[in-house]
């Protein structure tokens, strides 16, 4: 991993820390899903949950898709001349 690349994501660590300090104490939105009501929740919270399930969707789907190209295209190791 570059130095640039790791120096990116230290920056976008920050910046999500610092938005969550920020925001914390907001007032807790009415998070309501088929008629039941959750436990109050702060913005930072629920905004950092949806973008995590984004995230960890995105990796899951890439990794997947990774995972069937590797197995569909035979290893240069196994031809035979």
């Amino acid at each position: 991993m570059s130095k640039a690349k790791v120096l990116g994501l230290l920056l976008a660590g920050v910046l999500l820390a610092i938005f969550l300090v920020e925001n914390w104490h907001y007032p807790e939105p009415p998070i309501q899903f088929l008629g039941f009501r959750f436990l109050p929740l702060p913005h930072a919270l629920v905004m950092l949950s949806c973008f995590a399930l984004g995230f960890l969707g995105g990796y899951a789907t890439h990794a997947w898709r990774m995972k069937q190209q590797k197995t569909e295209t035979p290893s240069p190791s196994a031809s035979t001349e």
